[in-house]
């Protein structure tokens, strides 16, 4: 009986990372629709721009021509471009995060999914697109009270960046699968499931 016991509560504890609920702030469904984007900024490749304006960590993020929106953040950007354009061996591009993106205006909203264990977390952040097809990182923070991860309370965040340093763009000449997305299969994240 112990055996068992023991048995079923490693299962649960196993079976316990697997599953994923949704956020509670997760607004934006990925649509899997022509969103336009590419006619406003180069999406073919990723962005890498400074993360806050003492950090010294980058945000390095892409964006697919169907909503789908995927970001690490690094101290270390070289070695990205086997990364982004096929998923790479690195922590980096094992643990992205992945989510989705709408337009408004000249503003690009995003939102991303944490996930560890059981805990979820949804990270929003903002761009904002110049009149000359420059990306500026101009919101990055967490609604606390909306996160399943403790740590994730203490954030970070800006919701206004004071550093306003246009991102970088690197060309690829194919991007990851979107396939690589956790969550893809996943009803409340794919509203075509």
């Amino acid at each position: 009986m112990r055996k068992f016991c023991f048995t079923i509560l490693v299962l649960v504890f196993i079976l316990s990372g697997c599953v994923t609920i949704k956020p509670k702030d997760f607004t934006y469904p990925y649509i899997a629709e022509y969103t336009g984007l590419d006619t406003l900024i180069s999406i073919d490749g990723y962005y890498v721009a400074q993360r806050e304006c003492d950090s010294t960590f980058f945000s390095v993020f892409m964006f697919y021509p169907d909503g789908l929106f995927t970001i690490a953040t690094t101290s270390d950007v070289s070695g990205l471009k086997d990364c982004f354009e096929n998923g790479g061996q690195s922590n980096l591009c094992q643990y992205p995060s992945w989510g989705t993106y709408r337009i408004e205006g000249n503003i690009i909203k995003t939102q991303t999914i944490r996930q560890e264990g059981m805990g979820i977390s949804t990270i929003f952040r903002d761009y904002e697109i110049n009149n000359t097809q420059i990306l500026i990182n101009i919101s990055d923070y967490v609604v606390p009270q909306n996160t399943n991860l403790g740590y994730m309370k203490d954030y970070p965040y800006f919701s206004e960046n004071r550093c306003s340093e246009a991102a970088s763009f690197y060309p690829l000449a194919k991007k990851r699968s979107e396939k690589d997305c956790p969550f893809i299969n996943k009803k409340w994240f794919n509203q075509n499931k």
